[in-house]
């Protein structure tokens, strides 16, 4: 049986014919697609070639005659073999179809052996014909490759950016030269010819015959290897030597051809003196950056005692200032003001919280590990279902999401993420909250957190991960604005990045990546 994995496409406006046909194909062993019509033929074939195709002839539309001719006109579909199988016995209809491209032609109604001998030799002959197809375009492309070497090995013999040496391997004398080799080493032509290869060498003679048998012997040729050659001045030129032996009736030709690499070893130094500086100026950053660590450890610091001291004070006095007023004849506006006061403390002392959680995401080590989002997800939400047992809330988290993170700083992107989520759909008579993965254009994974809460207006999206951007009042919902921030610098530090969808009134998606741990 020929390859039972060859697809046959069938072509009909009757059902029950394609239905036949797709039952005693697919007994055969081959897999079968079908069309209703000629446009729905061309448009199938467009999408995926199959390896033979049954064609009907009297169809609606582009009819069978039609579509074979535009297969075999086509150079993309044009060896495809078709097989005409239609209810019309004539000649006239059989040489239509021969003329159209067909290469079979089958009357209905289809004898079962008949179809399966044709399609059988029909996909014999498309296999050899693909081979001698493929065996061609190798052959061309090695008959390219030959010629483009004949032609590399012409230009490099007539080019004048390398120096050309020709050696008789026999009289160890100069065969050739040419007029790049002269320029580069201060010869005429002619005192090269003179000279021999021996002068421009560091070698005897017995160690450059033994290189040169060497090379005819095949040992290290075609091989690059850095040299010095004499010039005539007495000073020495850098060159790369690629050399080989040749056949020139009885006498074997060594070709030389060498390429001036003094720029290249210029280039050499000044890369060692530029990764010396280069060396020194890491070092000098490390220092600078070390040396910032430690202003922002020491402002840290300054933040946690300096900031709370007065703020504990003003916290504390307001406390005995309360009970004071609470035995004076003090009235209401008076302790409404002390309330104020002593809830922006509270705020204060938030927001000095939130501004140290920032600044010790952003100079932490990530430590990489095996982080299963799924399971982290299940936690955050269950402790918010747990505060919340009265709230209707449907949640969907993918299962299996296992990244490589930090473990720590993963579970603040989803506590804020997840967090928000629930904090925006609160108003929403059930909140619908969902944890997923779909992969990208490059087939990286993205994470979506998505929900129907509150939303926000796109105009402000540039905002949205700024710390201390808030696109809702703190009336509406309560917050500090720096959760977000904290997700974009997390999110960041894993080489991913975060971006965001929403409409007002209709929810927030929110997209994020990870990158791959560091080596």
């Amino acid at each position: 049986m020929t390859d039972p994995a060859a697809t046959i496409l069938i072509v009909d406006d009757e059902v029950h014919n394609r239905k036949l046909l797709e039952i005693l194909l697919e007994h055969e062993g081959y897999l079968t697609r079908t069309a209703a019509s000629g446009e729905e033929a061309l448009a199938s074939i467009a999408q995926q070639a199959p390896d033979l195709v049954l064609l009907d002839v009297m169809m609606p539309g582009i009819d069978g005659y039609e579509v074979a001719s535009m297969l075999k006109i086509n150079p993309d579909t044009s060896h495809i073999p078709v097989i005409i199988v239609t209810a019309l016995i004539d000649r006239s209809a059989r040489l239509a179809g021969l003329d159209a491209g067909a290469e079979e032609f089958l009357t209905k109604p289809v004898d079962r052996t008949e179809l399966g001998l044709r399609v059988r030799n029909l996909l014999r002959l498309k296999a050899l014909g693909d081979f001698l197809q493929d065996h061609s375009r190798i052959l061309e492309a090695q008959i390219k490759d030959r010629v483009a070497d004949l032609l590399r090995f012409r230009v490099a013999m007539d080019a004048t950016a390398d120096a050309i040496f020709l050696t008789n391997r026999d009289t160890m004398d100069f065969a050739e030269v040419n007029a790049t080799a002269s320029k580069m080493l201060g010869y005429t032509r002619e005192e090269l010819f003179q000279l021999g290869p021996l002068p421009l060498r560091e070698a005897t003679l017995e160690q450059l015959e033994s290189t040169y048998d060497a090379i005819i012997a095949g040992h290290g040729a075609s091989e690059l290897q850095e040299t010095l050659l004499r010039r005539k001045d007495g000073s020495e030129v850098p060159v790369e030597a690629h050399q080989q032996a040749q056949r020139s009736g009885a006498d074997w030709i060594i070709v030389s051809v060498m390429r001036d690499i003094t720029e290249r070893k210029q280039a050499q130094q000044e890369i060692l003196r530029l990764n010396a500086e280069l060396e020194a100026r890491v070092q000098q950053r490390t220092a600078q950056l070390q040396a910032a660590n430690y202003e922002l450890e020491t402002f840290s610091y300054s933040v946690s005692h300096d900031l709370r001291t007065p703020l504990s004070a003003i916290n504390g006095y307001s406390n005995l200032l309360d009970k004071e007023i609470d035995k004076s004849a003090m009235g209401d506006r008076g302790k409404h003001y002390l309330t104020r006061i002593r809830a922006g403390v509270v705020q204060m002392g938030e927001l000095i919280d939130a501004l140290l959680s920032l600044a010790h995401v952003s100079r932490t080590d990530l430590r990489w590990d095996h982080v299963d989002l799924s399971s982290m997800a299940e936690a955050v939400l269950g402790a918010y279902r747990e505060r919340a047992p009265d709230r209707l809330a449907q949640i969907d988290i993918a299962p299996k999401m296992v990244v490589q993170g930090d473990p720590r700083l993963l579970r603040q992107v989803l506590d804020n993420l997840l967090g928000n989520a629930w904090k925006f759909s609160d108003q929403q008579p059930q909140t619908r909250i969902t944890l997923g993965r779909e992969n990208g254009p490059d087939g990286q994974p993205i994470y979506i957190v998505r929900d129907n809460g509150a939303g926000f207006d796109m105009a402000y999206s540039e905002k949205l991960f700024g710390a201390f951007q808030r696109l809702h009042t703190a009336s509406e919902f309560p917050g500090h604005g720096i959760g977000l921030a904290t997700v974009h610098r997390i999110v960041t530090r894993h080489g991913g990045r975060i971006w965001a969808e929403s409409v007002p009134g209709n929810g927030a998606t929110f997209y994020f990546t990870l990158g791959r741990p560091h080596s």
